[in-house]
């Protein structure tokens, strides 16, 4: 019963990413914006949009980790980059957003990021 809580909020973070890549460019920009509206300007809205990138990948690596029957790393990060991959290219079709392969690299390293905190944590 865990293992399927566990996959059932690995689609849902995938659905989340999903939502949240499908809106358009000044939506997106909007989102980020009232985060740095909060900070009063201090922080860049680049820096904001990347950690936000490692965040909910980092959740999804943890999520799909408990998914797995006999959990490894390897296979969690290749279900994590075939995902982020996927979003990047899905981006290309959501008007004045695009796909970058720098951004499957900072959703990879929040991956690997969470996936070593927690295997170091865990011992």
């Amino acid at each position: 019963m865990r293992k399927l809580v566990w996959k059932l909020l690995s689609i849902l973070v995938m659905i989340l990413i999903f939502w949240f890549s499908n809106q358009n460019a000044s939506a997106s920009n909007l989102q980020s914006g009232w985060f740095y509206h909060l900070f009063h300007g201090h922080i860049q809205v680049w820096f904001i949009r990347k950690a936000a990138h490692m965040f909910i990948y980092a959740l999804l690596a943890f999520c799909v980790y408990h998914a797995q029957e006999k959990p490894t790393i390897k296979t969690t990060l290749g279900i994590v980059i075939l995902y982020a991959c996927t979003d990047e290219f899905h981006q290309l079709f959501i008007p004045g957003r695009s796909g970058s392969p720098i951004d499957v690299g900072i959703d990879t390293l929040g991956a690997l990021i969470l996936l070593g905190l927690y295997k170091k944590l865990s011992k």
